[in-house]
């Protein structure tokens, strides 16, 4: 059969599938108001937290005098800490998109953070120590040897009795007045004699500086501006043949009266602030009282103390020498302008290198900050730091133990 009469065999037609439909995602259901204005909260609430833990931790690189209320954030570290790990474990469970924020503030506050509460876990080890010389040094701010608790248990003076107690070789007092017979403080000759003989080296310089020294020593200069009234003496010690040059300080104090301190202690009462909650005009009348008693005389004092770093720095420049210990009552806290600015001078604070969580030295009206601080450089390797608990002071008294290193082994 010819080729063009051959039937057309067509193949057969494939059923065409209808394509399927995608599977509709299910739909969620639109957050309700309520939960949008607490994200939005929540959002504000983490940023503020943020810009003070931030402002707080770096405020103390900023003048007093220049950035007015800078002091005061740097004071309230502890409290925009906690706010801010507060609002991060809200955001951990309501709002993760804000979470690599709440991560690099943290990263770029560790050293301020730090500062404050330092975590170490592990302290120098005493046999690395062994083979050089060690001395103990005490600084404490003692309020004229008088006990504020009035309690003087078998008729002598407490804080003598826990010097000689504490058998410090070096001690560095505040707040310290000579040495004689008082029936006011129960302060006794037999006392006296004591520690005379425990110390051979007893200096009062200045107002109310002290140094008590089993180790030779001199005092070689004293600062005291009627202005700042803040105090600044000069003390070089020969210690196992090596020169340490020691900075007593007493920095500018707040200089509250009994009505401050009792307007700080109602702020701070968690049942009175619960009342006056309930009574706008009483809120008002204690925020206007705050400010105008408490706030300008934090603010006055800090930008004192300004003037008194800078000029704690020249001492040091000029008196500093290697081996240097600057210790006392600095009447200011971690991350401080004093202490940044002592950084400056290579010096080093020892309750950062040793410490673990915050510290109070400070025992009265609620005002529980770490205002005593211990800074050193040169030849000195500090190896333990304890604090003491008597209340006869205002003030803990602060334990260092160092080593005298070479500073090559040191560094």
């Amino acid at each position: 059969m010819p080729e063009e009469l051959k039937p057309v065999v067509k193949a057969p037609r494939r059923a065409v599938k209808a394509p399927q439909r995608a599977a509709k995602a299910p739909v969620r259901p639109k957050p309700s108001i309520w939960r949008r204005i607490a994200s939005v909260l929540l959002c504000i609430g983490t940023l503020v937290s943020a810009a003070g833990l931030v402002t707080a931790c770096f405020g103390g690189n900023l003048s007093p005098a220049q950035y007015r209320g800078i002091c005061l954030m740097v004071m309230t570290l502890p409290a925009w800490l906690i706010l801010m790990v507060l609002f991060t474990i809200l955001d951990l469970i309501w709002c993760r998109r804000i979470l690599p924020l709440c991560l690099l503030v943290f990263i770029a506050c560790a050293a301020g953070i730090w500062e404050f509460m330092p975590l170490n876990l592990r302290r120098p080890s005493l046999d690395k120590a062994a083979g050089y010389p060690q001395f103990t040094f005490l600084t404490y701010n003692i309020t004229n040897f008088s006990d504020l608790t009035d309690k003087y248990p078998g008729d002598i003076n407490p804080t003598i009795s826990n010097i000689l107690k504490i058998n410090a070789d070096v001690v560095n007092l505040q707040e310290a007045v000579v040495l004689t017979p008082s029936e006011k403080i129960h302060l006794g000759q037999e006392q006296i004699d004591s520690l005379y003989h425990t110390y051979p080296y007893i200096i009062m310089y200045g107002r109310s500086q002290m140094l008590m020294s089993k180790y030779p020593a001199e005092a070689i200069h004293v600062g005291y501006n009627e202005k700042q009234r803040g105090e600044i003496a000069v003390f070089r010690l020969n210690i196992e043949g090596e020169t340490v040059t020691l900075f007593d300080v007493h920095l500018k104090s707040y200089f509250l009266t009994q009505d401050d301190k009792e307007l700080y202690r109602d702020v701070t009462n968690i049942k009175d602030v619960k009342n006056d909650i309930k009574d706008i005009h009483s809120i008002k009348g204690t925020m206007f009282d705050v400010k105008s008693q408490l706030l300008g005389k934090v603010q006055r004092a800090a930008e004192d103390r300004e003037l008194d770093a800078i000029r704690l720095g020249h001492l040091i420049d000029r008196y500093g020498g290697p081996n240097v210990i600057v210790a006392g009552d600095f009447n200011d806290v971690p991350g401080c302008y004093t202490l940044r600015h002592l950084a400056e001078f290579n010096l080093r604070q020892v309750y950062s290198e040793l410490g673990f969580g915050p510290m109070i030295t400070f025992n009265r009206d609620r005002f529980y900050f770490r205002i005593d601080h211990v800074l050193y450089r040169g030849a000195l390797m500090p190896l333990r730091m304890r604090r003491g608990s008597s209340l006869a002071s205002d003030h803990y008294p602060l334990l260092v133990r160092f080593a005298l290193t070479s500073a090559t082994d040191n560094h």
